[in-house]
């Protein structure tokens, strides 16, 4: 009963995490054939996709402050307003500067929403189920977005035969519908309520017994810091998000094309791409449920370096795939990488937070993840105006290994932790 208990506070918030997660997953496969309607060249594609991450950037340390100061529900509740007010702007802006403007809006909101989910789930889970509270949520948020993205798929070709709806406005009811369903997930999250009280501190139980400090960290003690000050954090901290920004910008220059991929050449249509996106989703949920077990029982570190060293190799292959069964296998193969290893890396950072900082900590995190999606949806972009398919995969690649490696530097040494409770 207790355990039971403990759970239904991360159940109900994973609910509103799905209900918000309406308005991106359908914005993310449904956009770029809504700027393809338009008549929008692929720079302008990844030019919306930058302008997504770099309001994220921008938000992002007002967002940890709102966290730290006034609490992690506040900033959930702010993250809701900014991303519905820009994903329905971007439903019916048409054109580059609006498109611009209306996809910073939405990636503040977005951003600020994961600035305060894990400070949010340090607080509703113990210790003892972090690992696989961080790993369910993502799991959680891919298994509802593959519903979301067949839906998606499938509506516009349900509206244009039952309404009479043309192609283009027949998306942007799409668009609204998942906003829509971004708002209401305000409503939802007014009923959640911690357990218990469990503002997170290293002093406080983690997840796996103490973790030694990373090498070639700078031995003098960091400056005292009360709760909720400040954006900086420890240099060993700065120094694994750096790692973390290269090794996400791989994720970052091809996630964004891969539906425009799969139309182009494979030649798909809309609702069969929904369809393997979704179908896509829904396994990768499943393999993001079983890490967050096996991370709870082998240690996160390990169970990290194991999913980032093969991301580069796959990219490679689906470059150079011509046959549709072969790319259909490596974009599912690829596709489970960066979903396991986002939860992996949000505890890794977490239980290194200073008493307080957590939500500075996680404003750092996301720095890294919005300054990926930044420069990669940029340089992809452009780089597939210019080239192709094969040389952005191939470029994606070169990232993805040097990221990897720069993980099994700065993490290899401590891979062998001992792993926490079941």
């Amino acid at each position: 009963m207790r355990e039971t208990s403990e759970w239904r506070p991360l159940a109900l918030f994973f609910a509103c995490n799905v209900l918000f997660g309406a308005g991106l997953f359908s914005h993310a496969f449904l956009y770029n054939f809504y700027l393809e309607g338009l008549g929008v060249r692929e720079g302008v594609m990844g030019g919306a996709a930058a302008a997504l991450t770099a309001g994220g950037l921008v938000a992002l340390i007002p967002a940890g402050q709102v966290v730290d100061r006034v609490g992690a529900g506040a900033g959930y509740l702010v993250a809701v307003a900014l991303s519905s007010a820009g994903l329905v702007a971007g439903a019916f802006v048409e054109s580059t500067v609006p498109i611009y403007a209306a996809a910073f809006l939405a990636g503040a909101g977005t951003a600020t929403w994961r600035v305060a989910t894990g400070p949010l789930i340090m607080d509703l889970a113990s210790p003892a189920r972090r690992a696989r509270a961080f790993s369910w949520n993502v799991a959680l948020l891919l298994g509802s977005g593959a519903a979301w993205t067949v839906i998606s798929g499938a509506a516009p070709q349900w509206l244009e035969a039952t309404l009479g709806i043309g192609p283009t406005g027949s998306i942007r009811v799409g668009l609204v519908a998942g906003a829509t369903g971004t708002l209401l997930s305000a409503a939802l999250f007014a009923f959640v309520r911690p357990a218990a009280s469990r503002p997170y501190s290293r002093e406080a139980a983690p997840t796996h017994p103490p973790v030694p400090a990373l090498a070639h960290t700078d031995p003098r003690p960091a400056a005292p810091q009360g709760p909720g000050r400040g954006v900086g954090v420890p240099a060993d901290i700065a120094k694994l998000v750096v790692i973390v920004a290269v090794w996400m910008t791989a994720g970052g220059l091809v996630i964004p094309f891969f539906n425009i991929y799969f139309l182009r050449q494979h030649a798909l249509d809309v609702a069969r791409i929904g369809l393997l996106l979704g179908g896509a989703q829904a396994l990768t949920a499943l393999i993001v449920f079983a890490s967050g077990d096996v991370a709870a029982r082998l240690g996160t570190r390990r169970v990290l370096l194991l999913w980032a060293l093969p991301f580069a190799p796959l990219l490679w292959g689906l470059g150079v795939a011509a046959a549709l069964p072969l790319a259909v296998a490596l974009f599912l193969i690829q596709g489970f990488i960066p979903p396991a290893t986002n939860p992996l890396i949000d505890q890794v950072l977490l239980e290194r937070a200073p008493p307080g900082r957590q939500g500075a900590v996680s404003t750092w995190r996301n720095a890294a993840t919005e300054f990926a999606g930044l420069a990669g949806a940029a340089a992809g972009g452009a780089l597939l105006e210019a080239t192709s398919f094969r040389t952005l995969f191939t470029v994606a690649g070169a990232v993805a290994a040097i990221g990897a490696f720069a993980l099994l530097i700065r993490l290899g040494p401590q891979s062998a932790t001992a792993p926490g409770p079941r």
